[in-house]
């Protein structure tokens, strides 16, 4: 396995000073933090993944202002901002925190990296383009990887066309693999409580067809990495359709969305058993547009977007009961989807202090963080 490393602080750039911005939500007065600003694209991760480290002294966002995208981290105590990588091609979607609480991993090209975000300390963790062909036999390209771990951070998944492989972190080998003949559709999520399964999106969509039989409608499927077994997992009643899922912290139970079709409302945040059972709707609008959303690592709350263009408020509920309140604002223009960085992907830190998100209100995007 080839490896390159960053002695140091060397992936570390002083970045233009940049100070944060406070203020009130005009129609919830809770206070927001506009933590960059100016003509270049920034953006939080992606509602999958964790942008805090885990003491909640830094968040790390992604941002085009150097002429390439870059991962840049800004100290929330300080407002110092320092851009930590250096990549050729940064994948600018798939970076997240490691279950470590301290580094940032992400895809460069095709190689799956990590930076140490306090020192700016970096190194490729895995060759991909050299792991994969070792385990399938055949030479492959076009990697998604870096947003999912294993509870413990020792595993994480990838995938490339045909192919899916769970890599062992701690000698870059893919050590299981199953074939995926018509893609992964993205969204990998590895079970907290057994890193030998793994969840993602069924390719192509078919929620909306709705004279097919039902598990040719599956939203997810699921992946038993120890026998190699691939079988639908969420599939949604007809007359609904599924998105945007997740595991509980503790891997008890998997979360998603689920929408009326045709249309979107009524919209509910829902969940099951891990063995698909004991299906429980925990919030449900019957005009909010819900869209992303994700849980805290204690598992007591939830916080969702709402991807209605130019109109929408950041919801906060509680999953035991219900109740919910609108926390803000962010009213990002939405329609420009992922392309554009027009989505809001609200992130909750792991302390659950604070929830970062990202909104082009300003004709930009920018990052945003409001302290709970």
């Amino acid at each position: 396995m080839r490896r390159r490393t960053f002695l140091g602080c060397a992936a570390a750039v002083a970045a233009p000073a940049e100070r944060i911005l406070k203020s009130a939500d005009k129609r919830t007065g809770r206070q927001v933090w506009q933590i960059t600003s100016g003509d270049s694209i920034s953006h939080s991760c992606y509602f999958e993944a964790q942008p805090f480290t885990h003491d909640d002294r830094f968040l790390v966002y992604s941002s085009n202002r150097s002429g390439a995208f870059q991962l840049h981290a800004v100290d929330l105590g300080t407002d110092e901002t320092r851009q930590i990588t250096r990549c050729g091609r940064l994948s600018t979607l798939s970076y997240s925190m490691h279950p470590n609480g301290r580094e940032v991993w992400y895809l460069d090209a095709d190689n799956l990296c990590k930076t140490e975000v306090a020192t700016g300390k970096s190194a490729v963790a895995v060759d991909l383009a050299s792991a994969f062909p070792a385990a399938v036999g055949t030479k492959v390209t076009g990697f998604s990887a870096g947003r999912c771990f294993s509870a413990d951070g020792k595993y994480t998944a990838a995938s490339c066309p045909g192919w899916m492989g769970l890599i062992n972190l701690e000698n870059g080998r893919v050590e299981k693999t199953v074939a995926t003949p018509q893609g992964t559709g993205g969204h990998m999520l590895i079970c907290p409580a057994d890193p030998y399964l793994v969840t993602f999106v069924r390719m192509p969509d078919q929620q909306n067809d709705m004279k097919l039989p039902m598990e040719q409608r599956a939203r997810t499927m699921i992946a038993d990495l120890r026998s190699g077994v691939t079988r639908p997992y969420l599939i949604m009643p007809y007359g609904w359709r599924a998105t945007h899922e997740y595991w509980a912290p503790g891997g008890e139970r998997f979360y998603f969305h689920q929408k009326k079709v045709p249309g979107w409302v009524p919209a509910s945040i829902c969940s099951m058993k891990r063995d698909g059972s004991d299906w429980r709707t925990h919030f449900t609008s019957e005009t909010l547009m819900l869209g992303h959303s994700m849980i805290s690592s204690d598992g007591r709350v939830i916080v969702s977007d709402v991807q209605k263009p130019k109109d929408n408020p950041l919801v906060l509920v509680e999953v035991r009961t219900g109740r919910h309140e609108l926390l803000c604002w962010p009213d990002s223009s939405v329609a420009g989807g992922h392309p554009k960085q027009a989505h809001v992907h609200p992130a909750l830190s792991h302390s659950g202090k604070y929830v970062a998100y990202t909104s082009d209100r300003t004709g930009t995007p920018q990052v945003y963080v409001v302290p709970l």
